[in-house]
């Protein structure tokens, strides 16, 4: 197989693998896979490449359990998190606001 060609080649055994080609074509490649051993391998591996793109197009795909228990742990966290956040942001405001409440009476406390 010469360089130039060996790219034609390659995309010969692929339509042919795909069912693309007919007629002279289809011979001319059917020839080529069984005379050239390169050409038998790219047609298996061809073969074989459709036939799991087949397959994972009609099947979906179940993630691991422990990947999704990782997700639901995480989304947990989380949730638990901002929670915590939102209420220690909350208490600190009350608690600022009472001390300015306080200082505020002091010192009218004091102008008396």
């Amino acid at each position: 197989m010469m360089e130039t060609s060996r790219w034609e080649i390659l995309e010969k055994i692929g339509s042919y693998a795909a069912g693309e080609l007919t007629g002279e074509e289809a011979r001319e490649t059917e020839r080529l896979i069984l005379e050239e051993p390169e050409g038998r391998r790219l047609a298996g591996s061809y073969a074989r490449m459709l036939a799991l793109l087949g397959d994972l197009g009609e099947e979906s795909p179940t993630p691991p359990e422990a990947i999704v228990n990782y997700a639901i742990r995480r989304a947990y966290i989380s949730a638990f998190m901002r929670q915590t956040e939102e209420f220690f942001s909350g208490l600190g405001q009350a608690y600022l606001g009472a001390f300015v409440y306080y200082l505020e009476l002091k010192q009218s406390g004091y102008a008396r």
